[in-house]
């Protein structure tokens, strides 16, 4: 169970205005973050669980700025304060996720090796000028938008150097300025070695430090990890929820918007991906892809293969198997529950896809495809991967239909 730190700053303020500037939804996350900010009553650890591009380090990031905000005398009057202020030097400060008291853990590649006769406590700092630049660009696109992925190349773990490192900090150094806050993404990178010396630092909090920790992956924590945090769980994002922050915030129209909100599967994050190209024009040729497989040429399904596994079609491919996910499950709801799907029934051409294949077994279908999706992460060759596919998918789909299977 996560103990509490009290804070008498925070402490009773109730007319306290605590704002989630880029967090999405999520309003269950922003009402328990709210209330804690407004009674002081901070866990010294959180634990935010739930699916890529909900808006765990989104929810983080907006939480640290909140404690990290300095200016709590800015009250006029009867207006109540407003956290982060956005006026003083800290709020400038974490906004650009430069301030002192805010640390940010994840995934990094191993340094290179100290070199003879040197330190090996420098051995953090011992990456090569690329590789420096790489986190350097993924911290400023992360300043930028707080959904952007911390992912560097060769980051397969959270280094337990740097938790050694973040030990020794706090025991060593004392800090004047309120509130420090530890943010852990991708705390399920926590390997064996890294993870006991990080629940050593949640055993024995130092005083005024808020961990935050991030995942995906609740079943690759230590339990005694989980055990020390206060649990929030992100659901996935109504469609409604995402349809009107992309007008909204990025000011798409109606049919734009309608596109990329079926694609996102409840994330933001995938919602502004698929936004930023052509949704439809995407949907469009995953549609196409099927009608090629229906008609059963096989003069045209080598031509699919080889189209789809060319080497520079891969990201192509890998986004074409995300896209005939998404409208395979659209459809194999529409087939359960045709009723009770009035938005997926304006789809003329879902529908008539679905009662062209209806009765089909859509999870054979999906499982195909997911297991695609494993072959390209473990590189099996994309032509073995398109041609097994589009295989499955005709005889899965399509057999009743007199497509040739064979």
């Amino acid at each position: 169970m996560a103990e509490l730190i009290e804070s008498e700053a925070g402490s009773g303020k109730s007319d306290i205005d605590v704002r989630f500037t880029q967090l999405v939804g999520q309003e269950r996350v922003r009402d328990v973050l709210t209330r804690a900010s407004r009674t002081g009553r901070i866990a010294h650890a959180y634990l935010f669980l739930g699916d890529h591009g909900a808006g765990k380090e989104a929810a983080a990031l907006d939480f640290a700025r909140v404690l990290l905000c300095r200016s709590h005398a800015q009250r006029r009057g009867s207006e109540p304060d407003t956290f982060p202020c956005e006026q003083c030097e800290s709020c400038a400060q974490s906004r650009r996720l430069s301030h002192p008291g805010l640390r940010i853990l994840f995934p990094l590649p191993k340094p290179q090796s100290p070199k003879e006769g040197e330190d090996t406590a420098e051995a953090v700092e011992q990456y090569t000028a690329a590789q420096q630049k790489q986190i350097e660009g993924v911290l400023a696109a992360k300043a930028e938008d707080f959904y952007a992925p911390l992912a560097v190349p060769g980051g397969q773990e959270i280094l337990v150097d740097h938790i050694r490192s973040l030990r020794q900090e706090f025991r060593l150094t004392s800090y004047s300025g309120g509130w420090r806050v530890v943010l852990v993404s991708q705390a399920d990178r926590l390997r064996v070695q890294a993870a006991n010396a990080f629940l050593k630092l949640l055993e024995e909090p130092p005083p005024n430090v808020v961990f935050i920790l991030t995942s995906s992956r609740e079943s690759r924590l230590l339990s005694t990890i989980v055990s020390r945090c206060q649990v929030l769980r992100f659901a996935l994002l109504d469609r409604d929820t995402i349809r009107r922050n992309l007008q909204e915030r990025l000011a798409l129209d109606g049919r734009r918007a309608d596109a990329a909100t079926r694609l996102a599967n409840g994330s933001w994050r995938r919602a502004v991906e698929w936004a930023q190209g052509d949704p439809a024009a995407e949907t469009e040729r995953a549609v196409d892809l099927l009608r090629e497989l229906v008609r059963g040429d096989p003069g045209t399904f080598d031509e699919l293969v080889d189209r789809w596994s060319a080497p520079a079609k891969t990201s192509e491919f890998a986004a074409l198997l995300d896209v005939l996910t998404l409208w395979l499950r659209d459809v194999q709801r529409w087939d359960a529950h045709p009723e009770g799907e009035p938005e997926l029934s304006r789809d003329e051409q879902l529908v008539k896809f679905a009662t062209f294949t209806e009765g089909r077994p859509f999870e054979d279908a999906l499982a195909a495809l997911a297991e695609a999706r494993l072959d390209l992460e473990r590189r099996v060759q994309p032509a073995l991967v398109a041609y097994t596919l589009f295989r499955s998918l005709q005889r899965v789909l399509f057999a009743r239909a007199g497509a040739r299977t064979d």
